[in-house]
């Protein structure tokens, strides 16, 4: 009997990928990362290709974006 081990691809994205996505550099979602303001990697197949939990990655960087929308002030309240 072989055991079949398959990564579910579709449901990961690489930090290289959200980078590109953000136009960030990928030591910005490490350091977010280590700051516990980015999900934890799922799978690290090498130094270069990280992936992460497609789902999780929108979820807190639409939460980043909201909180950010918080703080900007109303157009007629700036000096």
């Amino acid at each position: 009997m072989r055991l079949e081990w398959r990564m579910d691809l579709k449901n990961l994205v690489s930090r290289v990928e959200i980078a590109e996505s953000l136009g960030i550099q990928t030591q910005t979602i490490a350091k977010w990362e280590r700051e516990g303001k980015f999900p934890t990697a799922k799978e690290y197949l090498s130094d270069r290709l990280i992936l992460y939990d497609r789902e999780e990655v929108c979820r807190t960087l639409e939460l980043r974006r909201a909180q950010r929308r918080r703080r900007m002030l109303p157009r007629g309240s700036r000096g």
